[in-house]
């Protein structure tokens, strides 16, 4: 490999061993005080030029804002804060369209987003997070994400030294405990919404049904529904699988990466409004479990049903080849769950994962050890997994009942529980 400083100021050029040329070239400073190097790879130092004159162009517009001074709005502070993520690489594809359409349809509109970023006060924040509550359209969880974005803003404001206050943060302690109220359950809400083992046994026959005349199975889908039932893996995991991650012989699963869809945002006007991105699990941690029977026999199935692949294919497929997304199996899971009987489920694809977790905690597994298997927090694990209540009929109707402790492990379920022996 050979290293080459180009004209001064132009950064340096480095030619790789496959014909390629890097170009790297120091652009500014960040927040930080680091140095901020853009860095290209392209088959000529002419295109190396072209990509990074696309990129600092990008960067000064972002640095255009560095004087952030009276008239900026909050809007725009928000827009701008997430340029500059967005150019440094600092979120997901996705997580930039959800912090887009928040600062669009939950700060803009409000009479907050026009305000001046000088004017705004603490009493401002407040009233904001009221008309939100106002307006009910918004869960808890969501005002705290809209809550996330102002304060993250102004954070990034004070740090480049445009801003001396942050009005968001000496209220949030006292706005996430009106958030909670809005969180209160009654008697009869399930604390983790999960599949009981009735509604599990119901969607596994749907999901495996065949065609009374062609005996092929009725359901596209119904497999990979089964297959995030037993593995518990996050619904964006999934379409990211390839043949090769699977290790049949000794029933392993390699997980390290994610597919969703996402705003196109270098394409042209003719091209797709969304595309497929594939990119690093949620937590940036890539992990192998180990395979539940179950699991293995249904990607012991898929495989015999898809005997033509290849081990770089896909495993989760539409009907025409291509890639699935979570939204589509969202929409095909639904119409499983209608034809099962089980209407009136609530947290989509999400729900086959908390009902794994939720499992593997009844047969005795330490939540460290259930966070570790499907790649999470403990604490998340433990607030939003594992569900503690469970469906009883009492009187004909369905009611949520905390066991007595230890009455599930003897086999010694509730009398009318929904599932039990």
């Amino acid at each position: 490999m050979e290293k080459r400083r180009n004209a001064k100021g132009e950064g340096s050029f480095k030619e790789n061993p496959d014909g390629t040329v890097t170009h790297r070239k120091c652009v500014g400073y960040l927040p930080n005080g680091s140095r901020k190097v853009l860095t290209v790879t392209a088959s000529s130092r002419a295109m190396c030029i072209k990509e990074t004159r696309k990129k600092e162009a990008e960067w000064n517009r972002v640095c255009g804002l560095h004087t952030i001074g009276s008239g900026f709005t909050v809007t725009g502070l928000c827009e701008a804060h997430l340029r500059y993520q967005a150019v440094n690489g600092e979120l997901k594809p996705k997580s930039i369209d959800r912090r887009e359409c928040t600062i669009e349809r939950h700060i803009t509109p409000y009479p907050i987003g026009r305000m001046q970023i000088q004017a705004i006060r603490v009493a401002d924040v407040d009233d904001h997070v009221s008309d939100l509550i106002r307006d009910g359209r918004l869960s808890a969880s969501s005002i705290e994400k809209v809550m996330d974005v102002l304060n993250a803003a102004f954070k990034w404001a004070i740090a480049r030294g445009d801003l001396d206050l942050n009005p968001v943060a000496p209220i949030k302690p006292t706005l996430v405990k009106r958030l909670q109220k809005m969180k209160q359950r009654t008697a009869n809400e399930a604390d983790v919404s999960v599949l009981s083992e009735f509604e599990e046994r119901a969607f596994v026959q749907e999901a495996l049904s065949r065609d009374s005349k062609s005996g092929e199975y009725r359901y596209a889908a119904g497999l990979y529904g089964l297959l995030l039932l037993y593995t518990g893996m996050r619904c964006g995991e999934m379409p990211a699988l390839r043949w090769s991650d699977v290790d049949f012989e000794h029933g392993l699963l390699t997980i390290e990466k994610s597919r969703s869809m996402a705003k196109n945002r270098a394409g042209a006007v003719s091209d797709k409004k969304y595309v497929i991105v594939e990119g690093t699990t949620k937590n940036e941690k890539a992990r192998k479990i180990s395979l539940t029977k179950e699991a293995l026999d249904v990607l012991r199935l898929l495989r015999t049903l898809d005997d033509d692949a290849q081990e770089s294919d896909l495993i989760v497929r539409t009907r025409t080849g291509q890639g699935n997304t979570a939204t589509n199996l969202e929409h095909r899971m639904a119409t499983i769950f209608r034809n099962a009987g089980l209407q009136g489920l609530k947290g989509g694809l999400h729900i086959f994962r908390r009902t794994f977790a939720t499992r593997m905690y009844e047969r005795g597994a330490r939540t460290k050890e259930i966070a570790a298997y499907i790649g999470d927090l403990e604490s998340t694990t433990e607030k939003y997994y594992i569900a503690m209540r469970k469906k009883w009929k009492v009187d004909g109707n369905v009611q949520q009942i905390v066991e007595l402790p230890g009455s599930y492990y003897h086999g010694k379920s509730g009398p009318g529980q929904i599932g039990g022996k």
